[in-house]
């Protein structure tokens, strides 16, 4: 909507839809790579480079290295389905792919200075310093402790889509070529016990989750009561 964005757009015909989520924890955010009966690989494990805004290579390297891994266990006659792959995390550790993680460990961080702090800091990590910065600048706080409540903020009212150069949600998703089997489970549910908490999430924070997904997969659904239901829609 933006006008130097929009006059370029208009005239054309959207023919195609994608949404795409970032994995910007890097380095100090890849998990524990192995489990018993199976691994972590590529995007799903957050090898992005976010200094480049780029991981397929990475997501293809620790691919790779997944593989050698799975293959040594197969000839060695162990059970795939029960066994811990421990070794592929001592692969990834030993890979190019976490030096280049490591380099640019801090290059995130440093926005939590603000913006302009962060471009400088992350300039002298990726031209000077290149990573051999004698620092580390790790996340001292949860993603979760970082969220304010509504009454600290505005409500952006955006415009309603116009059908020319925004859409609505359906047409996006059908765009996309976004779907799922029929029978494949749902993966999201809320914990029993824990079914006050989508109360606490919208009256104090106005419910972020509904604004984790493109496809609103999280809906808050207006009913008699004074708080939405939360509803999954996997």
């Amino acid at each position: 909507m933006h006008p130097e964005i929009s006059k370029l757009l208009e005239g054309g015909e959207c023919i195609s839809y994608g949404a795409r989520v970032l994995n910007e924890g890097g380095y100090h955010a890849v998990p524990q790579l192995a489990f018993p009966g199976g691994l972590l690989a590529g995007c799903s494990a957050g090898f992005l480079n976010v200094a480049k805004i780029k991981g397929s290579h990475n997501a293809m390297k620790t691919g790779m290295l997944a593989a050698d891994e799975i293959f040594d266990k197969f000839n060695a006659g162990e059970d795939l389905s029960q066994v811990t792959l421990s070794g592929y995390q001592d692969r990834y550790k030993n890979s190019w792919v976490h030096d280049e993680l490591f380099a640019t460990r801090n290059f995130k961080s440093g926005f939590e200075k603000g913006l302009y702090g962060g471009l400088i800091h992350g300039g002298i990590t990726q031209l000077i310093t290149k990573g051999k910065e004698p620092w580390t600048l790790a996340h001292k706080k949860k993603d979760y402790q970082t969220t304010e409540p509504k009454s600290m903020h505005k409500e952006i009212k955006y415009p309603k889509h116009d059908g020319k150069l925004t859409f609505d949600l359906l047409t996006n998703l059908t765009r996309s070529g976004t779907n799922h089997e029929s029978d494949q489970p749902a993966h999201l549910r809320i914990k029993p016990g824990m079914e006050n908490v989508p109360d606490i999430s919208f009256s104090t924070y106005g419910g972020p989750e509904q604004r984790f997904c493109p496809a609103k997969v999280y809906e808050y659904i207006e009913d008699d009561t004074e708080t939405p239901k939360l509803q999954i829609n996997a």
